[in-house]
């Protein structure tokens, strides 16, 4: 027999068993009818050998959003830090939860992850509020694969509608619960800690305020495209609706009825080396998009692929995104901390990020690691210059220049640290050897132009600001075009 008011909210009861059908109506408005709250339940993971996240801030966030909210009462919020497989497990069977938010690492086929139950009972909060651990185990990674978990969640069909996966390649998951769950959703790639929270922000605001799920999905997208200016997050996260799984997950309660149709087996998807290996080749055919996505593909069959995590970072600067570079850089440093490009790219991102003193920290680590790296002694130099340290930025680009004699742009950058100290002999000196090096070196030109005008050689500088405008203008930059235009000018040229 169909409850009249279940029927009224979208909601269909049979054999014990509620499945949603309409979920149109914010959850808490149908719990409000019901005589219920919504039950949240926040389970948060950041196990030591896993790189650090902010997840005591998420769970505030959460808690900040709801309480706000015109519907703050109808919400009661669990949560469960530094959790182990068992706890989960024990949690949704004492607190039987509407929506389960799972915050941290994921790592594809791997799984989420959470603390060990062996290292459960050394972990402590410490004195700024943080869930560490006692542990001399340096790591306490558990991980928990798809199928366990959904086996487990389709346990708590009858009163689980929405998971939420706030963690780097969890659509691997949601794809295998959404089998079961009513409303799940994921992420297909990595995430900046500050996006993941930022979404969840969005997600309870809209919670709060009587939304759907799904249009409360879109309000954490738009958080994230708004209020960060991030226009590419958004496309990482994934909503799935119940049987929108992609594929075939085993079931926790077998299915007995013969199969009707017989599906053959997939073809044999690319290896993580195969996919890598293609991405290298979009890269240099300009498809940076497609690279993208096939680095993803090859991190996702094979989460240690820090190589992988190192060009699809650099790639992603290539195309502005810093951030998210250097959430890729991270990583790859995090699964081989010796890795001298990821340090020195790491530095670069920072560096155009504005945040010079943290990029001089990288490019010291990759020197450490590798004394003979001249584009970390180059890009170490161009960080000095800025922060006005005219010495030690000449000491670097020599000992890049000594490190690889041709390189043009450390005496392209010593000719102009030269320059500000009214050294314009040296400068010129420099400035020759960068455009001997690379003969359509515009800005070389320019500031040689500028050198020799100082000294009063203004024939010589008239013809530099002449070849500098022309290579300016050819390479398509016109301000600078209109710069070396002016400057000859103003020479009488």
């Amino acid at each position: 027999m169909t409850d009249p008011l279940a029927e009224k909210i979208g909601i269909n009861v049979q054999g014990g068993t509620v499945n949603v059908q309409n979920l149109n109506l914010g959850i808490a408005e149908r719990q409000e009818q019901v005589g219920d709250r919504v039950r949240i339940l926040v389970v948060a993971a950041n196990p030591l050998g896993s790189s650090p996240l902010k997840l005591d801030h998420e769970v505030k966030t959460i808690q900040a959003a709801l309480k706000r909210s015109r519907k703050r009462d109808n919400f009661v919020v669990e949560y469960q830090l530094a959790a182990t497989p068992s706890e989960l497990r024990r949690a949704l069977l004492d607190f039987e939860p509407h929506v389960l938010h799972f915050s941290g690492h994921g790592a594809g086929e791997q799984g989420l992850l959470f603390v060990s139950d062996e290292s459960a009972a050394a972990i402590y909060r410490s004195d700024s509020g943080e869930v560490r651990s006692h542990s001399v185990d340096t790591n306490e990674i558990r991980f928990v694969p798809a199928q366990p978990l959904a086996r487990l969640l389709q346990l708590c069909d009858e009163h689980l509608e929405c998971v939420v996966l706030n963690a780097c390649y969890s659509d691997v998951q949601g794809n295998a619960i959404a089998n079961s769950v009513p409303i799940t959703i994921g992420m297909r790639d990595v995430v900046a800690d500050n996006v993941a929270i930022k979404f969840s922000q969005g997600f309870y605001d809209a919670i709060g305020a009587g939304k759907s799920y799904e249009k409360a999905f879109e309000w954490g997208k738009v958080a994230i495209e708004f209020d960060l200016a991030n226009n590419e997050a958004g496309k990482i996260l994934i909503l799935r609706k119940k049987g929108e799984s992609i594929s075939p997950f085993i079931s926790a309660i077998p299915d007995i009825s013969p199969p009707t149709i017989s599906v053959p087996p997939p073809p044999r998807s690319l290896s993580a080396s195969e996919y890598f290996d293609r991405a290298l080749k979009k890269n240099k055919n300009g498809d940076k998009e497609g690279a993208i996505a096939d680095y993803s593909e090859a991190i996702c069959l094979n989460p240690d692929f820090a190589e992988a995590y190192n060009d699809r970072g650099s790639t992603k600067a290539a195309l502005g995104d810093k951030e998210g570079a250097i959430a890729d850089y991270d990583e790859a440093i995090r699964l081989e901390p010796d890795y001298v490009d990821a340090f020195n790219n790491r530095g670069n991102a920072k560096s155009e990020l504005g945040d010079k003193y943290a990029a001089m920290t990288d490019y010291k680590e990759a020197i450490l690691r590798n004394p003979y790296h001249a584009e970390a002694y180059n890009n170490r130099g161009n960080a000095n210059y800025a922060l006005g340290d005219n010495h030690k930025a000449i000491s670097d680009y020599s000992q890049a220049i000594y490190l690889k004699p041709g390189f043009a742009c450390s005496y392209y950058g010593r000719g102009t640290t030269k320059q500000c100290l009214k050294d314009q002999q040296g400068a010129i000196y420099d400035y020759d050897k960068a455009i001997y090096f690379k003969p359509d070196y515009a800005a070389a030109y320019c500031n040689r132009g500028n050198a020799k005008a100082d000294i009063g050689k203004k024939e010589e500088a008239i013809a530099d600001f002449r070849e500098s405008a022309r290579l300016y203008k050819q390479q398509g930059k016109t301000s600078d075009y209109e710069y070396a235009q002016n400057r000859m000018r103003e020479l009488g040229g």
